[in-house]
């Protein structure tokens, strides 16, 4: 078979896994969605999922990913569903013979999965992948005939990261007459907080498995297990690490002052380094994203004093914005851009992207990107894990940026989804998902050991930093900056308010 033969095959064999997902602007959603609330009919988009191969998802753990038996279970007997005794009865992980339909949402044959993304608006620029990481994985389970007998078929729309528009999606999710089990995922943050605000998942009873942890309500609700490393987080190791690493003691921060998560860590940094002793935020600075320019940017420099450089500075911005913010600093007297730090800058998770270090260039060498994740740089492109995470992802859009931490993120938050469907078992129930997720530990290549408990779903407590390099002026790479995950100073600390 010719090379040109084998990628048509597999690409053929790619789509058949994959669910149909219909993908309109949000404009055209809106309508859609208020029309559907006053109906109350079902969104348009869902489909069974064809398998493309054979066999059962639940035979065996992905290669970098360890996954725990249930001890104790006798020959003839499987585990309940969410843990607890052995259960000796007809039901068995496997087609025609797993519970039949065991809860909303769930038949024989599927499961049915729905999702928020961001394909449109200001989060497009770094959430924009995330959809291509869930959908890589339920190719993956599809391909090897489902869990239990069951395929994965899912829904997403694209809500612009707009919060009503995303809240009101997920709640036409919850009221869907045929019902959906779990959202995966759901990398549209905004509206994920907006229904949590709102009590939708709590009062439902649906569970997010895998969400981005950008925001503290993802921690707060019983009903949403984060898989990323919370957002106020990040800050703080970015100050611990630049307070105890590089010596810095004047800082500098340039936040997102519309959206949450520009708001909520820029106050976690802040309160992180007035503990620090001798150390202080000199030029605490928000910015309203999505301007072509910001001519005021002078006064983060003249806040920084006499040098207009702070010793460390902090970007807590999507890329668009923090290339504009960047680009309208100006260069000091040798020639070097303002806004950076004297001996570091850090960025946090949305500028973690090949798109943005190649845009930034020459003034972005040596800024550290901080991640929770193990992208495919260096040697941990090699780990097993990281290197099915690429081939999974590069199966579904080989264009795929496999660096984009969000990408990374929304496949481990549907890997994460899938091994809680295999350990329910064939009697899959929501409430017997919400016990797994809550005693469940992951050992997986793409982070940090994971583990959640009733009330504390901060899985992922940990982030390490990665160099961009540049070469005559141009991105050349991202380069491990051999930092190694550094643990969340004050994990589970939130601000107030917000």
């Amino acid at each position: 078979m010719t090379p040109g033969a084998r990628n048509v095959l597999t690409g053929a064999a790619v789509f058949a896994a994959l669910s149909f997902v219909a993908v309109q602007t949000p404009a055209q959603q809106r309508k859609l969605g208020a029309a559907e609330q006053a109906r109350g009919t079902n969104l348009p988009g869902t489909g069974d999922i064809p398998a493309a191969g054979s066999g059962d998802a639940t035979t065996n753990p992905a290669p970098g990913l360890t996954a725990a038996a249930t001890p104790g279970t006798p020959p003839g007997a499987r585990p309940a569903a969410g843990g607890g005794a052995p259960v000796a009865d007809s039901a068995t992980c496997s087609p025609g013979r797993n519970g039949g339909a065991t809860d909303t949402g769930v038949t024989p044959e599927k499961i049915r999965l729905a999702s928020t993304h961001v394909l449109s608006g200001q989060g497009s620029s770094f959430l924009g992948d995330s959809h291509i990481g869930i959908q890589a994985v339920v190719a993956d389970v599809n391909s090897k005939g489902g869990i239990c007998g069951r395929l994965l078929d899912l829904t997403l729309r694209d809500d612009g990261w707009d919060a009503a528009l995303g809240a009101s999606f997920i709640q036409n999710f919850l009221n869907d007459a045929t019902g959906y089990f779990a959202l995966p995922v759901v990398p549209s943050s905004e509206g994920l907080t907006q229904a949590i605000r709102g009590h939708y998942l709590d009062t439902a009873k649906v569970p997010v498995v895998g969400s981005d942890g950008m925001l503290k309500e993802q921690y707060q609700d019983p009903w949403v297990w984060p898989v990323a490393t919370a957002t106020v987080s990040t800050m703080r190791i970015m100050a611990e690490h630049a307070y105890t690493q590089l010596g810095a003691h004047r800082f500098g921060i340039v936040y997102d002052s519309r959206y949450k998560f520009g708001r909520e860590g820029a106050k976690a940094f802040e309160d992180y380094v007035d503990t620090l002793p001798g150390a202080h935020v000199d030029a605490f600075v928000g910015i309203d994203p999505g301007q072509p320019s910001y001519p005021d940017t002078e006064s983060f420099n003249s806040a920084c004093g006499p040098t207009r450089r702070c010793d460390y500075v902090a970007m807590l911005l999507e890329p668009g914005t923090a290339l504009s913010g960047i680009n309208s600093m100006g260069d000091d007297g040798d020639g070097r851009r303002l806004g950076f730090g004297s001996i570091g800058t850090g960025g946090a998770q949305p500028l973690f992207n090949a798109t943005f270090a190649r845009q930034c260039g020459q003034p972005c060498d040596g800024m550290l990107l901080w991640t929770g994740f193990n992208p495919p740089i260096g040697e941990k492109r090699n780990l097993p894990g990281v290197a099915k995470y690429v081939a999974d992802v590069r199966a579904i859009d080989p264009g795929a940026d496999v660096n984009n931490q969000f990408l990374e993120g929304a496949y481990l938050g549907m890997t994460v989804l899938a091994e809680a469907l295999k350990r329910a078992g064939p009697d899959l129930t929501r409430d017997g998902l919400r016990r797994v997720m809550d005693s469940m530990t992951l050992s997986t290549d793409l982070a940090s050991t994971l583990a959640w408990a009733p009330g504390r779903h901060a899985a992922n407590l940990g982030a390490q930093a990665f160099a961009v390099r540049t070469a005559a002026g141009s991105f050349s790479g991202f380069a491990d900056a051999g930092t190694g995950f550094i643990r969340d100073p004050e994990p589970g600390t939130f601000p107030s308010g917000g």
